[in-house]
């Protein structure tokens, strides 16, 4: 897996569930999600005290489960709808399911087992406290004291979950895969234990794909044989689409997961998280619109979940609810979809009014609200932002950032630089180095003061001043992968570097500058936009109309402009 410098992989959502993170665990916090960021948004308890009895099913999960030691049809159904919300990665909601099937069935051995599964380490980095690990082996344990009507493959899988939680920590997680894979290997029709299998080995390895996009550890090979050979069987399996869609989105062919994300929101429609993970395999590949309208319908059902089943913390206290707003909003801010990117702005910044000082990741990640507000937001809208708080730099500098992208739309260069100005200031207060994640608190900061910089001179039609901060934004940027999950700082900016190359007259590396972009952002539109730009200058009329047309395959906003781009 890739380490993407301020990217949705570890920030995107990073709602960092819904409290802050502890002064005294922030700077480890930090350090854990730059190491090992999560797949999928932020990690969240998978433990809970939640009430189990008053528990409702909600529909719409999708296919999942399977039969277990139980004679009561209804810990059955509990069960099933337990492994259902375990691979919507509804973690907690995972765990009260299957606690309601053991209540209804206490001798119910895989349901045990059930519990103990969902209690433990996932790919979104939960499960890994160590109270959470000690009560997750009990309870498999417990699930082996019971299970003597399980099936000999149950009980095998109950004697792999008890090697995940036991024994040398820094061997559980790989004795766990390959007990399952065991499993795997006697059991080839069993998706369930495939999906699992596959699970098991993305959780073992410390890092996914090379840069080329080629695997980078032997379990990921195995995980993406184990995947496709379940999917060749089951191709309308949730839980191993899912996978799917994860372990391709950084390879080096994303699109052989297109297929099954085009119809996993109709297997799952009333599973928010599911029905948002195409957008993955959609941002990666340049489908911007269907990311954002992914999001949009997640964003919805996160809302449907809440009114029916009324969980624990409400909608801010959904893990993944900042995620599908955050994704959302990247895909509308690439896409040009303004009315849908300010209902999702709006809604975030409601949602999550209060975000405490030291949560450096939720105020960084909110950068994407202000962009959406300074892209396409009415003037009343932008000057009606409240200014956050001295106590929030991050925070601060966002708000500074719509302001100046506004100014930029409304060719006020003057405006735009004061603004980019204000962010210099608060990144030269000597305060702004304290606290966790000090190099990339300094590196966004500098970005976003750079491309302000760049749109007032772009505006002033100084190319030379352009091409000098536009090119800084880009180094910065540089120091990580760009594309796919969508990151904190929200577009590409070698294609404002390109403009301003355009503008000082060399279209031919502004052309260049842009095929380089478009291996990492495929489908920007605004990108070909600058590259119809380029073709024209240089003769190529041709090229030119199909850049053209091209820019206009994912753009559903109003006209463009170079200065903006």
């Amino acid at each position: 897996m890739r380490i993407i410098l301020l990217a949705g992989v570890a920030i995107g959502a990073c709602m960092v569930g819904p409290a802050a993170v502890a002064d005294a665990t922030a700077d480890r916090a930090a350090r854990d999600l730059i190491e090992r960021p999560q797949v999928c948004g932020p990690a969240g308890p998978t433990e809970t005290g939640a009430p189990v009895a008053s528990m409702v099913m909600v529909d719409g999960f999708g296919t999942g489960g399977f039969a277990v030691d139980t004679a009561s049809p209804e810990a059955q159904a509990w069960f099933n709808h337990g492994v259902r919300l375990r691979w919507a990665f509804e973690h907690s909601e995972s765990v009260r399911a299957f606690r309601k099937a053991r209540l209804i069935d206490p001798t119910c051995g895989m349901c045990a087992w059930g519990e103990a599964w969902a209690m433990g380490p996932n790919l979104n980095g939960g499960g890994n406290d160590p109270e959470v690990q000690e009560q997750a082996l009990s309870t498999a344990r417990e699930a082996r004291r019971l299970a003597r009507d399980a099936t000999p493959m149950q009980r095998q899988m109950i004697d792999a979950l008890v090697q995940r939680y036991s024994g040398a920590k820094g061997s559980r997680s790989r004795r766990f895969a390959q007990g399952m894979d065991r499993i795997a290997r006697q059991n080839p029709a069993d998706v369930t234990v495939a999906a699992i299998t596959a699970d098991a080995w993305m959780m073992n390895a410390d890092e996914w794909w090379d840069d080329e996009g080629k695997a980078a550890d032997p379990g990921i090979t195995r995980a993406m044989n184990i995947l496709e050979q379940a999917l060749a069987q089951a191709p309308d399996d949730p839980g191993a689409i899912h996978l799917y869609i994860h372990l391709t989105e950084w390879s080096d062919d994303p699109h052989k997961a297109i297929p099954y994300g085009e119809r996993l929101a109709a297997l799952a429609p009333g599973a928010s998280h599911l029905v948002h993970m195409p957008s993955h395999t959609f941002y990666r590949v340049g489908r911007y619109r269907d990311a954002m309208m992914s999001n949009v319908n997640a964003v919805a059902l996160d809302l449907r979940y809440d009114g029916l089943a009324d969980p624990p913390g409400g909608v801010p206290g959904m893990p993944l609810h900042g995620h599908n707003i955050h994704f959302g909003m990247g895909g509308a801010l690439m896409a040009g979809g303004g009315d849908e990117g300010l209902k999702l702005a709006e809604w975030f910044l409601a949602t999550y009014p209060d975000i405490p000082a030291r949560n450096v990741w939720r105020q960084v990640v909110s950068n994407n609200a202000y962009a959406v507000y300074g892209r396409f937001g009415t003037p009343e809208q932008v000057a009606a932002l409240k200014e956050p708080p001295v106590s929030h730099p991050m925070l601060r500098i966002s708000w500074r950032y719509a302001r100046g992208e506004a100014a930029a739309r409304a060719g006020d260069a003057a405006a735009v630089r004061a603004e980019a100005e204000a962010i210099k200031l608060l990144r030269g207060d000597a305060a702004f180095d304290a606290g966790p994640m000090a190099e990339e608190r300094r590196d966004f900061t500098e970005l976003s003061q750079r491309v302000l910089e760049g749109r007032a001179a772009m505006i002033e039609g100084n190319a030379d001043a352009a091409i000098a901060a536009f090119k800084r934004a880009a180094e910065i940027q540089a120091k990580g992968e760009e594309g796919g999950d969508p990151p904190a700082i929200w577009y590409p900016t070698r294609r404002s570097l390109a403009a301003a190359l355009l503008m000082k007259g060399d279209a031919a590396a502004a052309r260049d500058k842009i095929q380089e972009l478009l291996e990492d952002w495929p489908g920007d539109p605004y990108s070909y936009f600058v590259l119809a730009e380029a073709e024209r200058a240089l003769g190529n009329m041709d090229a030119a109309a199909e850049a053209l047309r091209l820019s206009r395959v994912e753009w559903i906003g109003g006209a463009m402009d170079l200065k903006l781009a």
